[in-house]
């Protein structure tokens, strides 16, 4: 049985770096949004200026090691971190009477026993890492361990002291802080209108990308582009349609909406308000 609990945001950060060499791509691969506010025991989130952070009990950040950093020269990726790694990295277990969900390699990438052919049927009660919940337990090198979306075994760097993220991404991103994205906010909205997560909350945004706002132009207002509604749009939710200018324009609780002209999707002009669901 795997027991999953409630916890509040608290506060602390740690380090980390393996001397293991773990040939890895070259950039952080993302993390999704999370989908419950249930973690395991102990296991709290963290404000930062860098961002939200899953911590565990002591404040110690946690960390991820992104098996898609390994799977491609590991014969078992989820037995990685041993002898030397073991010495810098203690992994976050799972309790005595949890059973593993997740394991390797089914999901992982084909059968690596017979490449070429699909890999063999997952038992019952398994999950593939493409569809397995936030928190999972697969069978790390030292027991059953917790296992983030299904692609980061969830570790601590040893000896290390709260505060400190100046190894994230070590080992050419084989290690990662665990971050922690909220949910997605479900929109009543116009359909071109979605969510979009920028400097770690979420802002609303058009079908090309580009952030949405609102507020009064005082100067340069070339910039700013109204955003239009179809001429048998009707108002959805917080959402409204003003027929006071040359074309139908959307209001956001009742103030204009607008885009910015420029090429960058994420510019807002001065004076301008970026619209939050």
């Amino acid at each position: 049985m795997i027991r999953m609990y409630r916890t509040p945001i608290l506060a602390a950060v740690i380090a980390a770096i393996s001397p293991l060499p773990a040939l890895a791509q070259p950039a952080d691969l993302p993390i999704p949004p999370a989908t419950t506010a249930e973690y395991p025991a102990g296991v709290k989130v963290l404000k930062t200026k860098a961002g939200a952070v899953y911590t565990d009990k002591s404040g110690h950040t946690l960390y991820g090691m992104d098996l898609r950093t390994l799977i491609r020269w590991n014969p078992d990726p989820s037995k990685y971190c041993q002898a030397e790694c073991a010495k810098l990295w203690e992994p976050l277990l799972a309790p005595k009477d949890a059973k593993a969900n997740i394991i390797f390699p089914q999901g992982f990438g084909g059968n690596r026993a017979r490449p070429g052919t699909p890999p063999p049927p997952l038992p019952a009660g398994f999950v593939t890492p493409q569809t397995a919940p936030d928190w999972s337990v697969i069978e790390g090198a030292a027991g059953l361990q917790w296992i983030y979306k299904g692609w980061n075994m969830v570790f601590v760097r040893k000896g290390s002291k709260p505060g400190s993220s100046e190894f994230d991404g070590a080992e050419q991103m084989t290690w990662n802080t665990l971050k922690f994205i909220p949910p997605v906010p479900i929109l009543t909205a116009p359909g071109a209108i979605s969510p979009k997560f920028v400097d770690g909350a979420y802002a609303l945004a058009d079908k090309d990308g580009r952030l949405l706002f609102s507020g009064t132009c005082a100067k340069d207002c070339a910039g700013w582009v109204p955003l239009p509604a179809a001429l048998a749009s009707r108002g959805i939710g917080e959402w409204s349609v003003s027929n006071s200018g040359d074309r139908p324009q959307w209001l956001y609780r009742g103030k204009a909406v607008f885009y910015s002209a420029g090429d960058n999707p994420l510019f807002v002009p001065a004076g301008a308000l970026v619209l939050r669901p």
